[in-house]
């Protein structure tokens, strides 16, 4: 017997806001080859850059947690319709500071705007409260809005735009930097946070919180 890291999905909170016409399963090993075919042709643009590990195999057979085998930091969800997988989310622990890092995200074309995607923050919500995580962040590509909206509707709030983070292919398939916003949400009070001193910050920051709703102690 193995040291658990993640719950399995029965033992979460019913979910409510994916539709039922999507269901989702931890990624098998059996899965491996066929959900990094589907990575390549949803988003041909992340086969550079740090996302181009979301299309090899190699990755998820050492970093990702397999559904029946030991447990690792990083998990995979794969949704299906109709028997055939159509997302698939990519969530790391921190365990240490207690925080889930949203690494990845997928979607089949013809399924974004159903609600397939939903499941992603029901599953970071329910693994939040089952594993007592006090934060939950991610970037977001500002190449569309939609990934931007699904996480405001999820209760994430963007905290920052991180400029040059990530290479993907233009539309002229030329590799180019790109420029990613961070989100974030949180699941303790602020009151538990170490207060913000004004005299620790420089008045660019002391902007940028103002900016953010971020209170500091003068």
């Amino acid at each position: 017997m193995h040291d658990r890291i993640w719950p399995e999905l029965n033992e979460l909170p019913k979910n409510t806001v994916t539709p039922p016409q999507y269901s989702y399963r931890q990624l098998a090993r059996s899965d491996v080859e066929r959900l990094t075919e589907r990575v390549k042709a949803w988003h041909p643009d992340v086969s550079v850059g740090q996302g181009k590990v979301f299309s090899d195999p190699d990755y998820y057979l050492q970093n990702v947690s397999l559904a029946g085998e030991p447990d690792k930091h990083t998990i995979v969800y794969v949704g299906v319709h109709e028997g055939e997988m159509i997302c698939a989310m990519c969530i790391e622990i921190n365990p240490a500071n207690r925080t889930l890092f949203n690494k990845f995200g997928v979607c089949a074309p013809e399924h974004r705007g159903t609600g397939a995607t939903l499941f992603a923050g029901y599953a970071i919500d329910a693994l939040a409260n089952k594993l007592d995580i006090a934060m939950a962040w991610g970037y977001v590509t500002t190449k569309s809005r939609g990934m931007q909206q699904m996480m405001e509707r999820a209760g994430f709030n963007p905290v920052g735009v991180v400029q040059f983070s990530d290479i993907e292919l233009n539309q002229h398939d030329e590799p180019q930097h790109v420029t990613e916003a961070i989100y974030t949400k949180h699941y303790e009070r602020a009151s538990l946070l170490e207060p913000l001193l004004k005299s620790n910050l420089t008045p660019q920051m002391q902007a940028l919180c103002k900016a953010l709703g971020i209170a500091y102690t003068e």
